[in-house]
C-alpha cells in the first residue's frame, strides 16, 4: 500500500490545516489531546499504524501496519459548545461520500459511528471533546480508523469485520478532511474558531460562512439518513436493563435513531445497537 505523503495531502487540502504524519503511534487521538495546548487551529494527526488505537465504549481498535488509514481532525469550537452526535455523523458521512467519490465501493453507515462495506464493519469513528479547566470544551477531536487492505483480523473480529479495499490512501485521506471541514459548515452549533493569534486578519464567518437554512443541519442529516443502514431493519438496543427490538424508522435533527416499538417513537441518544437483518 501506498504510504502516507505529507506533500500530497497538503496539496490536496482546500483549507489550513496543519498536517503531521507518524509512521506508528498509540492513536492519533491521544496525540491530538497531548499536543491540545500547543497546537492551535485545525490539525491532521494520521498514522500508518496505531498501537492503542480505540473505539467507542473503551474498545480496542486493531490498526495492523500499512492495511489502514488511522486519523484525527482537531478542530477548536468557536463558542464551547459541540453536539458530539451530530458531529459523528458529519463525519460518517464525510467517510462514506469521500470513499464513494475515489472508488466503486458504496459504503453504508451503521448508526451512529461505524462504517460498514458489503455487511462487515470497515472503520469506525471517535469524537472526544478537549476542555479547559473549567471543563468547557475548546476543541473536538475526530478519530477515523479504516481498513483498506486489511485482510486478517484478531479472532474475535474475524467474522465481522471487513475492509474497503484498495485506495489511495493520500487522497482518501485529504478527501475525508476536505468532506468534513465541508460539512461543518451546515452545523450551526460547531462552527470552528480560527486562532486570532495566529492569523488575526482571519474573519472565521469569511473562512467558514453559515449557508442559508444551516441551523437546520438538514444537509448533513439528510445524507446521514441516505447512507444509514439501519433505517427500515429491526435492532436490538438495551434501555433500562431490558433488552428492545424496535423498527429504526428515521434519525432525529440531532442525529439520534427514532425507532418504533409497539405503536410508540422512541429517540435513541446513546448505547449501541445490533441490526436484525
Amino acid at each position: 500500500m501506498v504510504k502516507l505523503n505529507q506533500n500530497i495531502i497538503e496539496n490536496i487540502i482546500k483549507k489550513s490545516v496543519t498536517v503531521h504524519l507518524y509512521d506508528s503511534i498509540d492513536s492519533t487521538n491521544n496525540e491530538a489531546k497531548r499536543r491540545a495546548d500547543i497546537d492551535h487551529g485545525i490539525h491532521l494527526y494520521a498514522s500508518s499504524r496505531q498501537t492503542a488505537g480505540r473505539g467507542r465504549r473503551g474498545n480496542r481498535f486493531y490498526s495492523p501496519e500499512n492495511t489502514g488509514l488511522y486519523m484525527t481532525l482537531s478542530l477548536p469550537l468557536a463558542d464551547g459548545a459541540a453536539n458530539v452526535q451530530k458531529i459523528t455523523c458529519a463525519a460518517a458521512v464525510a467517510v462514506c461520500e469521500a470513499i464513494e467519490a475515489l472508488s466503486v465501493v458504496r459504503p453504508q453507515i451503521k448508526w451512529v459511528n461505524d462504517i460498514f462495506v458489503g455487511g462487515k464493519k470497515a472503520g469506525g469513528i471517535l469524537t472526544e471533546l478537549i476542555t479547559d479547566s473549567d471543563n468547557r470544551p475548546t476543541a473536538v477531536i475526530i478519530g477515523i480508523g479504516l481498513n483498506l487492505n486489511t485482510e486478517f483480523f484478531p479472532a474475535e473480529i474475524a467474522d465481522k469485520a471487513g475492509n474497503i479495499g484498495d485506495i489511495d490512501i493520500n487522497m482518501l485521506c485529504a478527501a475525508i478532511v476536505n468532506n468534513m471541514l465541508k460539512l461543518f459548515e451546515d452545523l450551526a452549533d460547531t462552527r470552528l474558531r480560527l486562532e486570532q493569534s495566529c492569523n488575526p486578519s482571519v474573519d472565521i464567518r469569511r473562512q467558514f460562512p453559515l449557508p442559508k437554512g444551516a441551523s437546520n443541519n438538514n444537509s448533513v442529516i439528510e445524507k446521514y439518513k441516505r447512507l444509514n443502514l439501519c433505517i427500515g431493519h429491526n435492532v436490538r438496543f438495551t434501555k433500562g436493563g431490558t433488552e428492545h427490538t424496535a423498527k429504526a424508522v428515521g434519525i432525529a435533527d440531532d442525529g439520534g435513531l427514532i425507532v418504533e416499538e409497539n405503536g410508540g417513537i422512541t429517540v435513541l441518544n446513546s448505547g449501541e445497537i445490533s441490526v436484525v437483518l
